[in-house]
């Protein structure tokens, strides 16, 4: 192998990996394999580049020349770098000769330019780019670049000559940064090895200064972003070349979590702001898109908290009160805030704070940021006016901090009486709907239902976001009692109503009741598919930030696909929500909690799971949530887990022990828990032998279940049922119960509820496999539709061709065919063929 290198000061030799580098064969390989004339690795300092390039000369082939240029990113004349590439090449140092040498060359050439110049350059980016046009197919261009060189680059992409590898692909991943860990011989936790990853955002330079800082075998300390050796590193790097200006720029931009264009107009001066965003984005220096909000940028956060630290403190609050005025002009009454507290200018954050409506505490971080807002607010003026108090009120009684939203509530009094017998009215029906969504949280319904409807009656209509709570709330009460029909129709008028006001926050909390409704009569899959396209519409509207809608709708998907038996993927739901839940302030978190507690639970790992219900109940006492909101649903978690265990007599005492009002109470989002519980205590009465007493309850809740039309309670009874008469020595009649039960839980697609029969049932394993093998009729298993789809399934017809041949539409045809698995219990069509075949479906 011949080399011919030369860098900027005229050394020869080539790039040394240095011993700490960790090789990176998925980027390595990448390159070297891809078949194009240029190999762009483009990404801020600090990434990796110049390591990688050199990884990639050590597989450099025996037959290939290789031309190495290191040009330290310093600024270069169009002559110097003609000078450079002739003296490597050995050629005449002018353009043609050059052209001609490369146009000439003979056997494949490497021509590798390392640290492209830092700086804005089109003399320099047209020479190179019209050097490489000039090329053979034989001569093959790498650069590493801070800026994305001007290079005709879309042409070279179209052409499929460009392969190129930006700030994502050269951020360490997770598997390499266990191998990096591995290599320093430390032996961290996963979870600490995560949370590394998290923070750093797999900087490559971040995460080997911080690695530095240890020796084998000292415990881990968490990734410090404004530790004093990553500014020196930055300093020497990037700042020390910057101009005063761009330094001061960097800095400003650095104390947001997102800006765009017109924000640096304010904050950095009109004219100003934009051409000096435009120049750091252009040189590469840690401005990237913001991934929660679209069109927006925002400082790496890696890097922001060591940035955001070099602006002096003087300017810092100069700069922020430039932000709230310009959030006030966009009307954006959150950001506004945020920025007037963080200026100290309390008056006019507690002015802004009266502007705040109440749908959108539901948006985004609205929620988290009102609970921390008010902490930086004096007492005295958070109490000041009715309209604080309301807002201070409902934000802790939706994050369930019901003692404290209830003494808000109750000085509502000190502004009576009102100038007016107006605003009297208002502000009375006002304390009503506070006190009937307190008094439902509480579990006190009677009070809660009377409250109530007052309250929706004489709320004014600038006050349309609490009506809609208390519509909710309603609404809830009648899933509770059963009134699934009247559920409806109120579900009906109050998505009518959001929409009416335009409130995407509203109509979330209306969409999330009609899917409770849904899962309730066994309709799941209409339920997911309405929680996809909710999902959509969030995100279409408020981006990837998080918020408690976008939360909530993943946790109740992710319980859907529990029940489906889909567990993978309901983990995966399952931490999403609960940690967009968490990021809110919202106290639906302790759905996620409950639902990861029984994947543990399915997968046989019960300390996972009692660890996991630790973890929630801390979470909602650390957040002062109150305890009717979450005790029952503990509890709930927890007896089922021990059901499993065999600890049935542990299970009856506990739920004998607890408060007639916990096992008569639903908190908002669970409308059947109080069922469940008393579903849970008889079958905790079946598993210690009281077969008669339990079977008589479980008759009467089966036809409750059956007569109020919830078809998924209905069947989890139904399994239980067949067991109580199994064990009352009533075989015929337990058989029947257990085809109905299977029947039913096809059909609604309750796989999991199945499965846990057959584990906690090995006894009557046999009879749900007669029961699968004979299933009754077609009829009785499938609909007439969902079995014409089969048919043509199994007869290997695509789903387009069955829609044609059916003439229906491809997503009704999608719709059967996930209707067929869900009865079947299947996932895929082939398994879905195999199981009609054995049942003589086909």
């Amino acid at each position: 192998m011949v080399h011919s290198a030369l860098s900027v000061q005229g050394a020869t030799a080539l790039p040394r990996l240095n011993p700490g580098h960790l090789l990176r064969p998925r980027l390595s390989k990448a390159l070297l394999e891809a078949d194009c004339q240029l190999r762009l690795l483009c990404a801020p300092p600090g990434s990796g580049k110049s390591a990688l390039l050199a990884e990639c000369l050590q597989h450099c082939p025996a037959d290939t020349r290789l031309v190495y240029l290191n040009l330290r990113g310093k600024a270069l004349t169009t002559e110097a770098l003609l000078n450079h590439l002739a003296n490597a090449l050995r050629v005449q140092a002018d353009l043609a000769g050059i052209r001609q040498a490369l146009e000439r060359h003979i056997g494949p050439l490497w021509l590798m330019i390392d640290d492209y110049p830092h700086f804005p350059d089109s003399a320099l980016d047209d020479l190179v780019s019209e050097l490489m046009q000039s090329c053979p197919s034989n001569i093959a261009w790498w650069i590493a670049s801070r800026r994305r060189p001007q290079l005709q680059l879309t042409r070279l992409l179209l052409d499929c000559e460009l392969f190129e590898l930006g700030h994502t692909e050269l951020s360490f991943n997770a598997q390499e940064l266990c191998d990096l860990f591995q290599h320093h011989q430390l032996h961290w936790p996963d979870a600490e090895v995560h949370a590394l990853l998290e923070q750093s955002q797999g900087w490559c330079s971040g995460v080997r200064l911080h690695l530095l800082k240890f020796k084998a075998p000292q415990p881990p300390t968490p990734y410090d972003p404004a530790h004093p050796t990553l500014m020196e590193y930055l300093r020497y790097e990037v700042l020390d070349e910057l101009a005063a200006e761009c330094q001061e720029a960097l800095f400003t931009l650095a104390q947001f979590s997102c800006f765009d264009r017109d924000l640096c107009e304010q904050v950095l001066g009109m004219g100003d702001g934009a051409r000096l965003l435009a120049h750091l984005q252009v040189c590469g220096l840690f401005i990237e898109a913001s991934p929660q909000r679209e069109s927006m940028l925002r400082v790496q956060p890696a890097l922001a908290a060591v940035l955001a630290a070099q602006l002096p403190t003087v300017k810092i609050k100069s700069v922020f009160r430039k932000a709230c005025q310009w959030y006030v002009s966009q009307n954006n009454v959150r950001m506004a805030l945020e920025y007037a507290l963080r200026a100290d200018q309390t008056d006019m954050a507690a002015n802004l704070l009266q502007r705040f409506t109440g749908d959108a505490v539901l948006q985004g971080r609205s929620l988290a940021q009102v609970i921390s807002w008010r902490q930086d607010l004096p007492e005295e003026l958070l109490t000041s006016t009715p309209r604080l108090l309301l807002l201070s009120a409902w934000a802790l009684m939706l994050s369930g901090r019901l003692d404290q939203a209830a003494e808000y509530t109750e000085q509502l009094a000190r502004f009576l009486p009102q100038p007016n017998a107006r605003s009297q009215h208002e502000l009375i029906a006002q304390w009503k709907a506070l006190k009937a969504n307190l008094a439902f949280h509480l579990g006190t319904a009677d009070q809660a239902r009377e409250l109530l409807e007052e309250a929706i009656d004489e709320l004014p209509d600038k006050a349309w976001s609490q009506r809609l709570f208390s519509c909710a709330l309603r609404l809830e009460q009648a899933l509770i009692e059963g009134r699934l029909d009247d559920a409806q129709e109120l579900n009906r008028i109050a998505i009518k109503q959001a929409r009416q006001h335009g409130s995407l926050s509203m109509e979330s909390v209306m969409a999330l009741g009609h899917v409770k409704l849904l899962e309730i009569r066994g309709e799941l899959l209409r339920a997911e598919t309405l929680l996809n396209r909710l999902f959509s519409e969030l995100t279409d509207a408020w981006g990837n930030e998080p918020s408690p809608m976008r939360g909530r709708v993943q946790l109740r998907r992710a319980g859907l696909l529990l029940q489906q038996g889909r567990y993978d993927e309901a983990q995966v739901a399952f931490l999403a929500g609960q940690h967009e839940c968490q990021q809110c302030g919202d106290s639906a978190t302790i759905w996620g909690y409950l639902g990861l507690a029984e994947l543990d639970a399915l997968r046989g790992d019960f300390n996972g799971a009692f660890l996991r219900l630790s973890d929630a109940e801390r979470q909602m006492q650390y957040n002062h949530v109150n305890e009717s909101m979450y005790q029952g649903l503990l509890v709930r978690a927890k007896a089922r887990i021990w059901l499993a265990q065999g600890r049935a007599a542990h299970v009856e005492r506990t739920l004998a022990a607890l408060p007639r009002s916990v096992m008569s109470f639903s908190p908002y989002g669970s409308p059947e828990l109080h069922l469940r519980l008393h579903l849970l205590q008889l079958q905790a009465r079946l598993a210690n032998g009281a077969v008669d007493d339990a079977l008589a309850s479980l008759t009467e809740l089966y036809k409750r279940a059956r007569n109020e039309g919830r078809r998924t309670l209905a069947c989890e009874i139904s399994f239980t049922l067949a067991e109580g008469l199994y064990a009352s020595n009533k075989p015929a009649q337990a058989k029947q119960m257990l085809l109905d039960a299977v029947a039913l839980a096809r059909q609604i697609g309750l796989v999991s509820v199945e499965r846990a029969f057959a584990k906690r049932n090995p006894a009557l394993i046999r009879w749900r496999e007669e029961t699968l093998a004979d299933a009754t009729t077609p009829s009785e298993l499938l609909s007439r539709r969902e079995l014409d789809v089969l048919k043509l399934i199994a007869q290997g017809h695509s789903n387009q061709q069955i829609a044609e041949q059916l003439f229906i539409s491809l997503h009704t045809v999608k719709t059967h065919a996930q209707r067929v698995n869900a009865k079947l219990g299947v996932k895929r069509r082939t398994q879905a063929v195999a199981r009609a075949k054995e049942l003589g479906l086909t």
